[in-house]
């Protein structure tokens, strides 16, 4: 069949969409029950001896196919997984899938499968955060025009401009794994929640089962585990996402023509346009920011799936199925292209040189108001006197300013032209965003990172 869906063919690592295959759902499932009766023979439940290998085996031979065959018959997902497993097992199966009911295995497989998933995220972000910490720590003195409103403001550097992206990315990364801690929890409750399928023993063999999948365990639910934790873990991806778009955005901004401070890497053969062929586009950092645009539009049908009715409805399945591996494939996406092109950024520094020297004298008034006063001026005076020189007598040059500023009768009481040259020091300007650069680095670290899961 062909793939209809752009995440088949086009988005996301096959890693990660090996996660959300058909097959690895049948592993997943298989691994649940097995878990399952392990725990049911250790409490004593299951009297009669059974040879676990050889119900491993025999497991092992049942296909997707088998479970497409049982589904058309049962129309009922699970029975039709336990069907195909009876069908190759015979006796083994007798005991299979004692005291469950279907969500305790498809919501613990969903943790199962976020559980992979977050550890191929996580990685991924570290090393776009290492990508980033490189790209800061070469240029954190590497001078550049600063910009507010896309005007010119005053000048910082290179390392100051991804600094903030790098902030950003490190918070999310460790607001995805504390969410983690809340989404990667099963549960074994039978038809409700209340565990009277097997009771009183139903709650130790849920502890058991848990333990030997690694995952949590819910302090409470019904037939399906309160989706609030799944809500608060996947808008912890979404809100990645959009920091991701955050950069990608800014690379796109820089790579205009007419500013042309960075560039994305661009292949010897590759193609900008198909009637322009000049063109170098920055088709990575679009396909981020598209792709950011998607993924936050799946949010609020997130946070509408926490509401469901009595003890279990269906609404929340069939979006869940389609949501989950879409959001985690377009993530990765979005994350792969990132590292790619922190990695390989060409930074243009004669440029980004030259778009700040046509910005002077303008970037240093804010220093001039700044020295002004602290040499005695009144703040809201001085602000309005300078405002008047660069706006109206528009000096071509930071002699042309000096002129102009020792002609003001206001303004030559406070300033000397010492404290002009000291506040049109481009060096200035770097050292401090070096120092805040610095004090940022110092505290991004995986040390304690526990990213095994």
């Amino acid at each position: 069949m062909n793939p209809i869906h752009p995440i088949d063919y086009r988005y996301g690592s096959d890693q990660m969409r090996k996660i959300f295959t058909r097959e690895n759902w049948l592993k997943y499932f298989k691994l649940v029950e097995q878990n399952l009766l392990e725990a049911l023979i250790e409490t004593g439940v299951i009297k009669e001896k059974i040879d676990l290998d050889d119900l491993k085996e025999c497991m092992s031979r049942v296909t997707i196919n088998d479970v497409t065959r049982w589904e058309k018959i049962t129309r009922h997902e699970t029975m039709a997984v336990i069907k195909a497993i009876s069908e190759k097992c015979g006796e083994y199966s007798k005991y299979l899938h004692l005291g469950a009911t279907s969500n305790d295995i498809l919501d613990t497989i969903l943790a199962l499968q976020i559980k992979d998933a977050n550890k191929i995220i996580l990685n991924k972000i570290e090393k776009l955060i290492d990508s980033l910490i490189k790209l800061i720590s070469k240029h954190k003195k590497t001078p550049l025009l600063g910009r507010t409103h896309g005007r010119a403001a005053i000048p910082i550097t290179y390392g100051f401009r991804f600094s903030l992206y790098l902030d950003e990315i490190f918070r999310a990364y460790q607001q995805i794994k504390k969410a983690s801690e809340v989404v990667l929890v099963g549960k074994l409750g039978g038809a409700v929640g209340t565990q009277v399928e097997l009771y009183p023993l139903m709650k130790k063999i849920e502890d058991i089962f848990l333990t030997k999948l690694g995952l949590g365990k819910a302090t409470f639910y019904t037939q399906v585990i309160p989706r609030d934790r799944l809500a608060t873990y996947l808008n912890s991806l979404i809100l990645l996402s959009s920091i991701l778009e955050h950069l990608a955005n800014e690379i796109r901004i820089m790579q205009r023509s007419g500013l042309e401070e960075v560039m994305e890497e661009f292949g010897e053969t590759q193609v900008g346009s198909s009637v322009m062929p000049h063109k170098k586009n920055p088709i990575m950092s679009e396909r981020v920011c598209g792709l950011g645009r998607k993924i936050r539009a799946l949010s609020s049908a997130i946070y509408e799936n926490i509401i469901l009715e009595d003890e279990r409805d269906l609404r929340n399945s069939s979006f869940e199925r389609t949501t989950i591996p879409e959001l985690f494939l377009l993530l990765d996406e979005q994350i792969n292209l990132s590292i790619r092109i922190v990695t390989n950024l060409k930074i243009y520094e004669k440029t980004a040189y030259k778009n700040l020297e046509n910005e002077k004298p303008f970037i240093f008034s804010d220093l001039i108001l700044q020295m002004t006063v602290k040499r005695g001026g009144d703040r809201q005076e001085a602000h309005e006197h300078l405002r008047k020189i660069f706006t109206e007598k528009q000096p071509k040059n930071i002699n042309e300013l000096i002129k102009e500023l020792m002609k003001d009768k206001y303004l030559s009481k406070y300033l000397s032209q010492e404290d002009i040259k000291d506040a049109v020091s481009l060096d200035k300007y770097i050292d401090a965003a070096a120092n805040r650069v610095e004090k940022l680095l110092s505290y991004i670290t995986f040390k304690d990172s526990s990213n095994t899961q």
